[in-house]
């Protein structure tokens, strides 16, 4: 070793003896920097000594009149917390410990530190607003000295510092990452995190609420809170509705674009990561309120079914939708379907020979009377009504507190609140179901270019609530996360449905009401063991209901039409005569109910050899594990007539269902109608999914140079979907044979994935990074679940199948340079090898593409390239404001080919059922929900008390609907959004207004 110092300043320190035996030199150096305020550096074989008088180590506390400056200092290069840097403010000093942070007390006012360390460049940061009795956060990044420089100070402001940090961690991660911070989201009119998303390279959002991570859909993508996999918000896909999160109560969001052995590999796109506060670094409050307006909306009319309740706008469901207690659904026997009686509706003795339905043998046909059960629907619900659309409404409130302890503990917590309402009218077209070869569309004509208007009213409410204990040696934090959302959203359209042979128009109207409550409680811990072994625990907890709270859907075909007035009075009500097995042209009322509780738990142990060598190596292992338990609950109730007997001609029904199905007219005669009760009411499958994982992992710096991080992951996978109670609901014990396939779907699998990082450091700014990895995309209940949800946009309803676990070989290059703190330039290329990856595609049993069903393909192929640049503009001159003054630009190019297979179909072979998928010529495409391109672009000046940003989002065309006829793939087009804010600061800064303008153009 090579050892500098000041032999006069050395020589002030008074050592009595000091005797170690078998302890390593970094042992001596701590002793006596514990001891004597002997402070040590050291750079490989090279250690460098300052004196400073030991201070008394209890933790200053707040005085009445003052406040505390607490933060982190941390090496640029490595982000390891710089230890004995010096950090002075207005004559008081502080030197941070070994994990790199300190704590200062001052009186109130606005300050600049000074930071400094034995060979690193100094640094001067300026913008600390010290408040009686508060607490400042002040984190910065320090770099080192080369060689022999004359003395060389940095300035830079607090703020900054926190978007430097954020880029020195993403500089010096383990594997490809990307991401935002508090300080840039804080930047922007995003209010939550589903429009923050979009800032990140390579990421785009679908309608501000999942994102697509390098052009691949929403199912090769993971969403994670605080380390712990969120469960898919939507009953029709596997995604995650981020916009349920406040940008608040977010200290930072990673995107990992490639896999390590400790994280799960049910991702192939993106990892999206968000992490929320639990002890903050400083006290705060904030309270936000917030309004705003669309053009298109504000002030005009807003339709919807049923009346609307105050409880909605805080993102709760009026008792009023919930579904009547006591419905029974009953099966249509032969009998009965030949009296045309419903139960209870006929004293006919021989409908008492046969069961009501075949879960309940205990019950016979005429037990129930089916006209007073329909009389116990609400009949509101069919009544239109008329507000005025009110102006966006959010409101939050976020509060932090920490606490200096005894013996060095730190204690804190983290909560917010947040309430949002907001209303929109969206016109729109639809020619769905269009026959390209016994049609075309005249867009001339009333109701065959589909115009619509949508009636959109989401609301959603929210707590957090997270406490941190922190120690030497430990820190312990327990987070918990509410969350509800309800929308209520009319669509109404006249259109022609090109599947209706007869071409007539109908008037649509459809009322989809949902509420979503989802609950996160986690427990985790980290803590410095004896020996340098460092374990870290996590036990969680998630819990997720999904409701559809009576979904209206009903048509009416036109009655009459006067000049250029139309009458739509003819309800679409169903009869035996025209019964057919085509459930997406029937009207009806559905309930549905989603429960699923996750249990995730894991344990991670770690320990850094060889540490004063140039094979520097951390060796990691651990177990992570989960279940997952789920169900589904459906019941419906379809409007219905008797048909016309032999001979008989029975007159057009012209009443609107609000006045056909009040309980005053509702009835099983001529002129009347009635609800059946869907024999399928009531459970439709459980589940089960079961992982388990353990791994190993290593972390080398070899030399100065090269980093490997490498290792493998052991993953069991447990799937069991069963659906028997929905055959027997359907057929009885006369299931077909072909459904023998369709009573479950199981898969259990061992799957052993390696991965490797390879990062080389040509300079301390510049890195190229190589890896490879394999992940498991293994499906979700929806993806496996026969039962079908219509979706109104799609106008078709979307099961799923019998489907596999998706493996994929992911392999990245990456050249990054960061010119200085808080900049990056960097360009990406990746590629993936998609084996049986799934895909939404329409169904070709059902040749009028009215069904969807999600799929095993046969494999995939994607490339990509990915550029991001975030620049100051300090290069043009020397005033200070330029600084402050950035340009931020990232874009995607993406190119795929997936080899299509059909879903399983079905044929006899010799008396025998067997499956079977086609495979056709021509159709391969690319991936679904891909664009080719993407693109952000944005400008900002961040001031002290004044600031604008500009933000400009893009991306290419992509694949939305996925047929075997390559004439029925439907493309998307996407809209270019302009995003602008203008931000100022008031009050001393405790007050801040923000003006927020969003899609400017109006697309």
């Amino acid at each position: 070793y090579r050892f500098s110092f000041q032999q006069e300043v050395l020589e002030k320190i008074t050592v009595t003896d000091l005797h170690l035996r078998s302890q390593t030199l970094t042992d001596l150096l701590d002793r006596l920097k514990a001891r004597f305020g002997l402070q040590y550096w050291a750079d490989g074989t090279l250690v460098s000594f300052k004196y400073s008088p030991a201070k008394d180590s209890s933790t200053p506390t707040v005085k009445a009149e003052n406040g505390l400056v607490t933060g982190k200092i941390i090496d640029e290069e490595t982000s390891q917390p710089v230890s004995g840097a010096t950090i002075r403010i207005n004559k008081k000093g502080a030197i941070t410990t070994d994990d790199g942070s300190f704590t200062l007390s001052l009186p109130a006012g606005n300050y600049a530190a000074q930071i400094s360390s034995v060979g690193y460049i100094g640094k001067e940061v300026s913008g600390i607003l010290v408040k009686a009795n508060e607490y400042f956060t002040l984190n910065a990044t320090l770099k080192r000295q080369k060689g022999q420089l004359a003395e060389v100070v940095v300035k830079s402001s607090a703020r900054k510092e926190g978007v430097n940090a954020h880029y020195a961690r993403q500089k010096n991660a383990a594997s490809v990452t990307d991401g935002i911070s508090a300080e840039q989201i804080a930047r922007t009119p995003d209010n939550d995190m589903g429009q923050a998303l979009k800032r990140i390279s390579g990421l785009t959002t679908v309608n501000n609420k999942s994102v697509v991570v390098r052009g691949m859909s929403d199912r090769y993508n993971q969403a994670m809170l605080d380390g712990v996999v969120i469960p898919s918000t939507s009953m029709n896909k596997r995604n995650f509705s981020f916009d349920i999160i406040p940008t608040e109560m977010v200290s930072n969001v990673v995107v990992n674009k490639t896999a390590t052995p400790d994280l799960s590999s049910e991702f192939s796109g993106g990892q999206v990561s968000i992490n929320t506060l639990d002890i903050p670094s400083t006290n705060f409050t904030s309270i936000s309120i917030g309004t705003g307006f669309g053009s298109q909306a504000i002030g005009k009319d807003f339709y919807r079914l049923g009346e609307r309740h105050t409880s909605e706008m805080f993102g709760l469901f009026h008792s009023s939708a919930k579904k009547p207690d006591g419905l029974l659904p009953w099966v249509w026997n032969m009998d009965a379907i030949t009296l045309d009686a419903p139960p209870g509706a006929s004293d006919n003795p021989v409908l008492n020979n046969w069961q009501l339905n075949f879960e309940r043998p205990d019950l016979k046909y005429n037990d129930l009377n089916a006209i007073e059960q329909s009389k116990k629907l609400n009949a509101d619900a069919l009544k239109m009504n008329k507000y005025k659309v009110q102006p966006n409404q959010n409101y939050r409130l976020a509060l932090g507190r920490v606490y200096k302890l005894k013996d060095n503990l730190q204690f804190g917590f983290s909560a917010s609140a947040n309430i949002r309402n907001e209303q929109n009218i969206v016109h729109y077209n639809n020619v769905r179901g269009q026959n390209y070869v016994n049609s075309y569309i005249d867009s001339s004509n009333y109701g065959q270019n589909g115009a619509g208007n949508s009636y959109q009213f989401n609301s959603s409410s929210g707590l957090v609530g997270n406490l941190g204990l922190q120690g030497k040696n430990f820190k312990i934090a327990l987070k918990n996360m509410y969350a509800r959302t309800y929308s209520d959203n009319y669509n109404e359209a006249v259109r022609l449905n090109y599947r209706d042979e007869s071409n007539r128009i109908r008037k649509e109207m459809y009322q989809l009401p949902e509420a979503m409550s989802l609950q996160q409680h986690q427990l985790t811990g980290d803590w410095q063991l004896p020996g340098g072994i460092r374990f870290e625990g996590l036990l969680a907890i998630n819990k997720i209901r999904q409701e559809i709270l009576d979904e209206r859907k009903f048509q009416y075909r036109l009655s009459a039409q006067i000049g250029d007035k139309y009458y739509f009075q003819s309800p679409n009500l169903l009869m035996h005569s025209s019964y057919s097995n085509n459930t997406v042209a029937l009207d009806s009322h559905m309930w549905t109910s989603t429960d699923e509780m996750d249990y995730n738990w894991g344990a991670n142990f770690s320990k850094i050899f060889w540490k004063e060598t140039a094979f520097k190596t951390l060796i990691k292992t651990g177990y992570q594990g989960w279940t997952k338990k789920r169900s589904l609950d459906v019941f419906r109730m379809l409007p219905m007539t008797r048909s016309a007997k032999a001979g008989e001609i029975l007159p057009e029904i012209q009443q609107p269902y609000e006045v056909l199905l009040s309980p005053d007219n509702i009835g099983a005669g001529t002129g009347q109608a009635y609800y059946y009760a869907e024999n399928i009411g009531g459970r439709v499958f459980s589940g089960d999914m079961n992982s388990h994982a353990m791994y190993l992992m290593a972390d080398q710096k070899l030399f100065s140079k090269l980093r490997l991080v490498y290792g493998a992951r052991l993953e069991y996978y447990d799937l069991s979907n069963r659906q028997a109670e929905l055959l027997k609901k359907r057929y009885g014990n006369d299931i077909p044979d072909y459904m023998k396939f369709e009573e479950g779907t199981n898969e259990q699998d061992w799957q052993l994935l390696p991965s490797i990082n390879a990062t080389y450091s040509f300079t301390n700014t510049l890195n190229l990074r190589a890896s490879y990895s394999k992940t498991a995309i293994r499906p979700d209940f929806r993806e496996t679940s026969f039962f079908g949800f219509y979706d109104y946009e799609l106008d078709a309803h979307v099961s799923g199948q019998d489907v596999v676990s998706t493996l994929i070989d992911n392999y990245d290059l990456r050249l990054e340079w960061y010119p200085s703190p808080g900049e990056i330039i960097s360009i990406t290329g990746y590629y993936k090898y998609l084996d049986k990856p799934i895909e939404l595609v329409n169904n070709p049993a059902f040749l009028d593409g009215s069904y969807y069903v999600f799929a095993n393909m046969a494999k995939a192929k994607n490339y990509g390239l990915e550029m991001e640049i975030r620049k100051n503009l300090s290069f043009m001159g020397d005033k200070s404001w330029l600084s402050d003054l950035f340009v931020y630009a990232n874009g995607t190019l993406l190119k795929s080919k997936v080899d299509f297979e059909g879903p399983w179909q079905f044929r006899t072979v010799n008396g025998v059922i067997e499956r079977f998928k086609d495979r056709l010529p021509g159709m391969d495409r690319p991936l679904i929900g891909q664009s080719p391109w993407l693109l952000n672009l944005g400008i900002g000046y961040w001031g002290e008390y004044f600031g604008v940003t500009g933000s400009y989002n893009h991306r290419g065309y992509r694949s939305n609907l996925i047929s075997q006829q390559p004439m029925n793939i439907e493309f998307e087009q996407a809209p270019r959004l302009l995003d602008f804010q203008l931000y100022g600061r008031f009050m001393k800064k405790k007050l801040e207004l923000k003006m927020n303008m969003a899609n400017i153009l109006n697309e």
